[in-house]
């Protein structure tokens, strides 16, 4: 563990590119160095730069764990299946991954290393001679995004990981010795206390909302507020909250690292979180647009459900990261067009799965297993997409769906995103986009592509969005009905996804449907497709304790073949290993060697 400590400073002025080799070879004058490195707020801006630095950017899940903390989230969730040889979600589809692997730890350390970069930071800012810029002191307001940051790499290892080591707030000397800081494993709700109280403490010294334009992308109370529901919401999950298959997650002392006791007041905590943070902003709002040329309940609800993710901070966008770069995900997107060129000719690395296309509602907002849905796996139609000029003959799977669905999945016959272009994409055996005339890997595997966040060829960069007032209120319709079902909140929250959504809302009131016996399948299975490639799935199947069931298999078409000879017969794509040791991360294996008293999570 004593790596992790080592590389901080280090890491540091070598990300900012601060001059750290001469501050890393001077003796004994590196206080001096370390001391003016402070000194001034150009310096000191760019060194909280660097703090935030290490918060991902999951535009870059193609290659994970990368030199930053994009994960392999998509194509390790029952979402899609990444067909990139190298990408290391087929590790963890396949099973083979364990603690000794690199990007088990290049995670673990990188956030690890944020954390004591925050609290380096902390610990100096008061060294700044000219924080106080017309009479804005910006050190403590600096120290609070740092002290939030901080709390927040804690909650990204917490729930990967499961409990982790508390290092304090103080920073850690680099030459402190192992046995100085050879500290045990704090439980997962000491965790979790840990981190809330430090989200609360850092909100007093931060502004509510953003008060210019430089503020966007930067933590505030607002964010904050966010982080904490995520936090509590993943508390209280089956998976953290009284779940015997980690009785034996015990630390040497005998301390249990996950309560085995079921708490109902972890939902109302969680609950309570949400709907304060509600009714604390009030200007966040569902994203509405109108389409701009065939404006319909239908056709804007696709524009908007689309373009909440393509619109720079709108109204819904919590927290986004900047000037994210689009090019590896929007081609990793794109289909393999023979007949393309340019941006409309990507890999088709993100091919979704068949079992996602199905989780999008019908345009009745029926699920596609309800027999009253008009659902059908035979037949073809002559249809319009709402993104289309014509109608085109596709498969009754696509027909009459829901607009996210059109939004989210790239399927046969579907005009391509470009409409300076007459692309329609066809994933058959000899389409244009279909394995039989690509020589490498650059096809989809299930016949479909992701289509969501796509944004128009030549797109350069865009924010990436993090957190979004959908999730907010999806996060309080489910924890408002774990921890009361009868609580009328819940159809309420979920009634304002739907509606945005353009489809029937649940309720007794003409042109409603009937409210699900099963209400929290229902929960689950609007956040499914509303969240759909926001790297939300990967830990929504976490933490409700249902991976094994989700994750063994991905679905598709038959891209061996064409349309006439069974293309649309629905197979097995992908076996896949799931194990109930993978719904923690292991603890890498070289930090449980330096540290003993670290100990490995259940089954690795």
């Amino acid at each position: 563990m004593k790596k992790i400590y080592m590389y901080i400073l280090a890491a540091l002025f070598i990300s900012g590119n601060y001059g750290c080799k001469k501050f890393l070879n001077q003796v004994p004058d590196d206080r001096l160095t370390f001391d003016e490195s402070f000194a001034t707020k150009s310096t000191v801006d760019r060194l909280l730069a660097n703090v935030y630095s290490t918060l991902p950017d999951e535009m870059q899940q193609r290659f994970p764990a990368n030199g930053y903390t994009a994960g392999p989230w998509t194509g390790a969730s029952d979402e899609a299946d990444y067909t990139l040889p190298s990408s290391f979600s087929n590790n963890l589809n396949s099973g083979n991954w364990d603690a000794t692997t690199g990007q088990v730890n290049t995670i673990w350390q990188l956030y690890y290393r944020g954390i004591q970069a925050s609290s380096n930071f902390i610990a100096n800012v008061d060294k700044c001679t000219d924080c106080n810029v017309s009479g804005t002191d910006y050190i403590n307001r600096y120290k609070n995004e740092a002290r939030a940051l901080r709390a927040i790499y804690y909650y990204y290892l917490l729930r990967q990981y499961g409990p982790v080591v508390l290092l304090g707030n103080n920073p850690i000397p680099a030459d402190a010795p192992i046995e100085s800081i050879s500290i045990p494993r704090s439980s997962f709700d000491e965790c979790v206390d840990y981190i809330v109280a430090e989200l609360d403490a850092a909100a007093e010294g931060l502004p509510a909302l953003p008060t210019a334009n430089e503020d966007y992308g930067r933590i505030n109370k607002a964010v904050v507020h966010a982080y904490k529901v995520q936090v509590l919401l993943t508390a209280a999950s089956p998976l953290f909250n009284g779940n015997t298959d980690y009785a034996t997650l015990v630390n040497k002392d005998g301390k249990q690292l996950i309560s085995q006791t079921y708490s109902a007041a972890k939902w109302s905590r969680a609950a309570s979180a949400a709907k304060s943070f509600i009714s604390t902003y009030p200007n966040f709002s569902l994203f509405k647009k109108v389409h701009p040329t065939a404006p319909s309940v239908f056709n804007n609800a696709f524009v908007a459900c689309r373009d909440v993710m393509l619109t720079d901070w709108n109204t819904e966008v919590i927290l986004a990261k900047p000037n994210g770069d689009v090019t590896n995900l929007q081609y990793n997107m794109t289909p393999n067009h023979s007949n393309g060129s340019g941006s409309d000719k990507g890999g088709s690395f993100l091919s979704a799965s068949h079992q996602l296309t199905e989780a999008y509602f019908m345009a009745n907002g029926k699920p596609t297993d309800d027999n009253s849905s008009g659902y059908t796996r035979t037949g073809f139609t002559n249809f319009q997409a709402p993104d289309d000029n014509a109608q085109r003959s596709v498969h009754n799977m696509y027909v009459n769906r829901e607009p996210r669905f059109y939004v989210g999945i790239t399927y046969t016959n579907r005009k391509w995103i470009n409409p300076n272009t007459t692309l329609v994409t066809n994933f058959e055996f000899n389409g244009n986009a279909g394995r039989g005339g690509i020589s490498n890997n650059d096809y989809s595997s299930t016949g479909y592509t992701q289509r969501k966040n796509r944004g128009l060829s030549g797109d350069g960069g865009r924010t990436s969005v993090m957190i979004r007032l959908a999730e907010i209120y999806l996060d309080y319709a489910e924890a408002a009905y774990e921890a009361n079902p009868a609580d009328p909140d819940v159809l309420t929250y979920l009634n304002l996804i739907r509606d945005r959504a353009g489809i029937p809302q649940y309720g007794s009131a003409a042109g409603m449907l009937p409210v699900p016996a099963d209400l929290r399948d229902a929960i689950r299975r609007e956040r499914r497709v509303e969240l759909a490639f926001e790297s939300h799935r990967y830990f929504d199947t976490r933490r409700w304790k249902i991976a094994e069931t989700t994750d063994r298999s991905i679905l598709g078409l038959d891209i061996g073949r064409n349309a006439a000879t069974g293309f649309y017969n629905i197979v097995q794509q992908e076996s896949r290993v799931f194990e109930k040791k993978h719904y923690l991360w292991p603890i890498p294996n070289g930090e449980v060697q330096k540290v003993p008293l670290v100990i490995q999570n259940t089954g690795w």
